[in-house]
């Protein structure tokens, strides 16, 4: 049976749990793998448009558009976040198809000049799908955000020198974030560069919440002189996610991420840990250094699609 879409313009939390309700109904019940529930769906910053896949049966499927990575913390862009909940089930590529090729039209049509489907962010994006990738780039959206990993067993040296390394304590937080503001002011992460001063520290210190302590939060002296820090957060035990990495813009090229990035791993491996993971962009230069070191691209998180040259005109 053929499917068509109709479009929820500005779409309440009613009308999302009314579509749930319809599609669980239809022997759809939808759990996404992001973990979605009701409430976080009623939840959603500016629910700008919603998409219902349907055919004579009923419907099929569910994709909501919303504000995404970066107007979740309120900076200004043109993209847009598009959320789909997907069906496990043998029609999962045509409904998946039909919601985006809608989404991406109405995004066009409104003069946006893009949009990025996020993905659930997690130990499960660990592992590389070529099928997920293959899909979405012939849609026209590409890979843009992703995971990269590595086991904590066979590590380089660091090459300390006269540096000298220290746990990145709540002491030294105005430190830390100047130092962090000195990077991000860069320009070098897309995500993060785009905000402003207040939202910048907002999102600091929820980074600050879940790091301060852990083993492989460290910072990196040059005598008194803080040159970078680490950040990174316990997926479980024996895992570890680095949250934050980074060196100021005037003390790069002088292997200096390269021996924080070192040494943050031989501490999380001194404790038991035996796995890493970072998130990138594929526009960021310290990506080479990831791979240098072991790292290794995993899945894709965000897919990003670009309205063609002149679009935005119309």
């Amino acid at each position: 049976m053929p499917i068509r879409i109709n479009r929820l313009e500005e779409p309440s939390a009613e009308a999302l749990r009314e579509c749930l309700e319809r599609l669980a109904t239809n022997g759809r019940p939808y759990v996404s793998s992001a973990g979605w529930t009701l409430e976080a769906l009623a939840s959603l910053p500016e629910r700008r448009q919603a998409f219902v896949a349907e055919n004579e049966a009923g419907p099929l499927g569910l994709l909501v558009l919303t504000p995404g990575f970066l107007e979740t913390w309120g900076a200004p862009t043109d993209l847009l976040g598009g959320n789909p909940i997907l069906p496990a089930d043998e029609q999962a590529a045509a409904i998946h198809t039909a919601l985006l090729l809608e989404a991406t039209a109405w995004a066009e049509r409104e003069g946006e000049s893009g949009l990025e489907v996020l993905l659930p962010m997690g130990p499960a994006n660990w592992k590389c799908d070529e099928r997920v990738d293959a899909f979405f780039e012939q849609l026209g959206l590409a890979p843009f955000y992703f995971a990269m990993t590595r086991d904590l067993d066979l590590l380089p040296e660091s090459g300390g020198g006269e540096l000298e390394l220290a746990p990145a304590a709540a002491e030294t937080v105005g430190a830390l974030y100047d130092n962090y503001s000195a990077c991000v002011a860069h320009g070098e992460i897309e995500l993060v560069a785009k905000q402003t001063s207040d939202e910048r520290r907002a999102y600091f210190d929820s980074l600050l919440d879940e790091t301060l302590g852990h083993p492989g939060s460290l910072a990196l002296y040059e005598g008194d002189r803080l040159l970078g820090f680490a950040l990174a957060a316990a997926w479980s035990e024996t895992a570890a996610h680095l949250a934050w990495i980074g060196v100021l813009p005037g003390d790069r090229s002088r292997g200096h991420g390269r021996r924080l990035l070192c040494d943050v791993m031989a501490a999380c491996r001194e404790q038991g840990i035996e796995r890493m993971s970072l998130y990138t962009d594929v526009s960021v230069a310290a990506v080479t250094i990831y791979e240098r070191l072991g790292f290794q691209r995993a899945g894709t998180l965000t897919y990003r699609w670009r309205a063609p040259q002149g679009s935005r005109d119309i």
